[in-house]
């Protein structure tokens, strides 16, 4: 998986879709076709939908700008 930070707590984390991620991604309306997702946190907490299926729809909640490698 990878990851990066952000301000304030903030982690970005490519996550393959399998097993309990699937049941949360599909909960939070990633398209049943992709095999992975964004999973973006706060201090633990998810932010917005907390589950993104593209660097699009990631870029609406989260500062792409401000993430750093982790």
């Amino acid at each position: 998986m990878e990851e990066w930070t952000g301000p304030d707590g903030l982690r970005v984390t490519a996550v393959p879709l399998d097993g309990s991620h699937r049941a949360w991604a599909d909960f939070a309306g990633v398209p049943a076709d992709a095999d992975s997702a964004f999973l973006v946190t706060r201090e633990g907490r998810p932010v917005g939908r907390g589950w993104y299926a593209s660097v699009a729809d990631l870029s609406e909640s989260v500062d792409l700008a401000t993430l750093t490698p982790a």
